[in-house]
């Protein structure tokens, strides 16, 4: 669930664009782990919305240049650079979600992690 209300936000440049950020507190027994790629986006419709995700609140460096990453990735290096969150029970870590909002477009309503889904606050 959501450790408090999160924030979306809106760039006065680029008004189109949509910035999700908040905590996600996991009140399960078991550790929860979490990538990016099981995260979906969905609208009102039931349609899924392209969307980046990352379990940071900033911006990191990676260790690795995008070019020459190794075949493994590190479990460190995915936690780090937020590819990958490991949430305690009773605990939280942090998420970004970005999307691009098409006029007209209905706008996306949840994000839907396979068991679990999390409403997005309207802007």
């Amino acid at each position: 669930m959501w450790e408090r209300e999160p924030r979306l936000v809106t760039p006065k440049t680029l008004p189109r664009d949509r910035i999700l950020t908040g905590r996600v507190r996991n009140d399960s027994l078991r550790p929860l782990q979490l990538t990016p790629r099981q995260l979906r986006v969905m609208d009102g419709n039931g349609k899924r919305v392209p969307a980046s995700v990352i379990f940071l609140q900033t911006y990191v460096h990676g260790l690795y240049p995008p070019t020459r990453q190794p075949k493994r990735v590190p479990e460190s290096e995915l936690r780090r650079t937020g590819r990958k969150a490991v949430i305690p029970p009773g605990k939280s870590a942090p998420i970004t979600v970005s999307w691009r909002q098409p006029r007209g477009a209905s706008p996306p309503v949840r994000l839907d992690f396979g068991t679990v889904e999390l409403a997005i606050p309207r802007s």
